[in-house]
């Protein structure tokens, strides 16, 4: 294990629970409704890092201590729309939206033995991953509360909470956030970023971070002041289109 990995463990071991693990206190945005209701709401967090998103995207994963997550759910299938808008700070964001969810209290980590066994039977050894976050498709990470089978000693991976990709959006371009095949960068590293993605009732995480690559991965985990925002808007029904449609028609008649 090289250096800037025992000072990674090192970091994790001194963080607080809340920061360790996978969890989405204060960053819940409860149950909407794109089919009946238009709504945004925002939840503000903390990223602990201007780049963890970004080296999360290329083949040793990422770590996701250093991205922060946030959940919704959605009752009606329809249009939902996150953006993501750094404070005062230099922070060029990114997102990737995925359906699933993390695990409740007992949470989900990238250090835990099922997260650990995992990974070793993906890569051969669990060291090769920097941690189980993929910012450009699928995951899976579990708790330190998954057991091993008595008699095999093998986990199942069945318990361990996973993550089916559906996009991304990223702050800036290539410059900032590198050269990985998938990523969907906005041009104008600005500090906000946004993106429309048509869903299918069900839960949903959103993982936000920071896509600047130029920063080393071993550097300090700090605070960036950070805004997401979920929206939804009704689309305009069929039925509704066709009798404002008539309307026009009408109206036509009656001038003429």
């Amino acid at each position: 294990m090289n250096t800037i990995r025992i000072s990674a463990l090192i970091a994790l071991a001194s963080m607080t629970p809340s920061h360790a693990h996978l969890t989405y206190t204060g960053r819940d945005f409860g149950t909407l409704d794109p089919g009946n209701e238009t709504r945004s709401e925002t939840r503000s967090a903390n990223i602990s890092s201007n780049f963890g998103w970004a080296y999360s995207t290329d083949s040793d994963l990422g770590d996701s201590h250093r991205n922060r997550a946030f959940r919704f759910t959605l009752a009606s299938a329809g249009e939902v729309s996150v953006s993501v808008q750094r404070g005062s700070n230099s922070l060029l964001p990114a997102f990737s939206i995925y359906s699933g969810l993390a695990h409740g209290s007992p949470f989900d980590h990238d250090g835990s033995p099922i997260t650990q066994a995992y990974l070793a039977g993906v890569f051969g050894r669990p060291d090769i991953a920097q941690g189980a976050f993929n910012a450009l498709g699928d995951w899976k990470i579990g708790t330190d509360a998954s057991v091993p089978d008595i008699i095999t000693g093998l986990y199942n991976y069945d318990e361990l909470a996973t993550f089916v990709y559906l996009g991304n959006v990223a702050d800036g371009s290539s410059a900032n956030y590198g050269l990985a095949s998938g990523i969907n960068g906005d041009a104008v590293a600005d500090g906000f970023v946004t993106g429309t993605f048509f869903l299918a009732a069900g839960d949903y995480t959103i993982i936000a971070g920071g896509a600047n690559t130029t920063i080393p991965s071993a550097s300090p985990y700090t605070r960036y002041a950070t805004n997401v925002t979920v929206s939804v808007v009704p689309e305009t029904s069929v039925p509704l289109l066709t009798a404002l449609s008539g309307l026009v028609v009408a109206f036509r008649r009656r001038r003429s």
